[in-house]
C-alpha cells in the first residue's frame, strides 16, 4: 500500500468540483485572515491585522501602507517594530 494518494480531479463531477474550490477557498481565507484584528501603531500609525494565536504567538500581518508608514520597520533588517509590538500587547484580549 502506498503512502500517498492523488485527489480525485472532478472532472466528470462538475457540480461537486464547484463546492470543492468554494470550501477550498473559504478555508484558505479564513486561515490566512481569520482571527485577525486591526492594531494601529500609536508611535507612527501604521495599522496592521493582527492575532494572538497562543501567550508566546502572535501573528502579525503588515500591509505595504503599513510597511511603508513605519520609520522602525523601514529602518531595520529585522522586520519588528517595538512600539508595535507593545501596542499589539495591550491590544490583546488575553483569554
Amino acid at each position: 500500500m502506498s503512502g500517498w494518494a492523488k485527489a480525485p480531479d472532478l472532472a466528470d463531477r462538475p457540480a461537486e468540483r464547484d463546492r470543492v474550490r468554494r470550501r477550498t477557498a473559504a478555508d484558505r481565507e479564513e486561515q490566512l485572515t481569520g482571527g485577525l484584528r486591526p492594531v494601529e501603531c500609536t508611535t507612527c500609525g501604521a495599522r496592521v491585522l493582527a492575532r494572538k494565536n497562543s501567550p508566546q504567538h502572535t501573528s502579525i500581518q503588515w500591509t505595504g501602507d503599513a510597511a511603508a508608514r513605519c520609520p522602525e520597520l523601514t529602518g531595520t533588517a529585522g522586520g519588528s517594530c517595538a512600539a508595535l509590538r507593545a501596542r499589539i500587547d495591550t491590544a490583546v484580549d488575553p483569554g
